[in-house]
């Protein structure tokens, strides 16, 4: 079953901002930008703008993964910088399942504190531990980041953001 897609344009000081809206779940643009942009300035890198496209694309991945991957996290091969993120469902002890409440500053968060382990001076990773969410964040060439999310059908959600151009080139520095 294909999930259908409603733009809706929210008015914020002066500015419209496209959003995707999931049959299950909205990603806020504002928010999204907010929380790339605040762990961007850390750096002084430029502020990265909201793309509708991009959007658009993660939400397709999010359905794809949702339809055809039982919510497994895979990357795609766009050729665009990716992140996803996953949260699962809220378990009560009367064998209730609900969604659990992620905010899009919580997705974002979660990758950015993947900063403590990257080493700029090396330009890695701590050993065992993943940092490509974080550098995908703040490498200075992005210009553009577009994301949706999707609930799963056990109830878990996952998020997509893609980002052009891609970043986490190797051998390069993010900034």
């Amino acid at each position: 079953m294909k999930t259908a897609y409603i733009a809706v344009w929210i008015l914020t000081t002066a500015l419209w901002w496209p959003t995707i809206v999931l049959a299950e779940g909205l990603v806020d643009p504002e928010s999204m930008l907010s929380e790339h942009n605040a762990i961007r300035s850390q750096h002084e890198l430029p502020p990265l703008r909201w793309s509708p496209s991009l959007a658009e694309d993660a939400a397709a991945w999010a359905d794809h993964l949702a339809e055809q991957e039982s919510c497994r996290m895979v990357h795609g091969e766009s050729g665009q910088g990716e992140n996803l993120f996953w949260a699962s469902p809220r378990r009560w002890s009367d064998g209730r399942t609900v969604i659990q409440p992620i905010e899009p500053e919580e997705v974002v968060q979660h990758w950015a504190a993947e900063q403590a382990f990257y080493d700029y001076a090396t330009n890695t990773c701590r050993s065992g531990e993943q940092c490509g969410h974080y550098t995908q964040i703040v490498w200075e060439e992005t210009e553009e980041v577009g994301c949706a999310k999707r609930i799963c059908p056990d109830q878990s959600q996952l998020w997509v953001c893609r980002y052009h151009p891609p970043g986490n080139v190797v051998g390069r520095k993010p900034y």
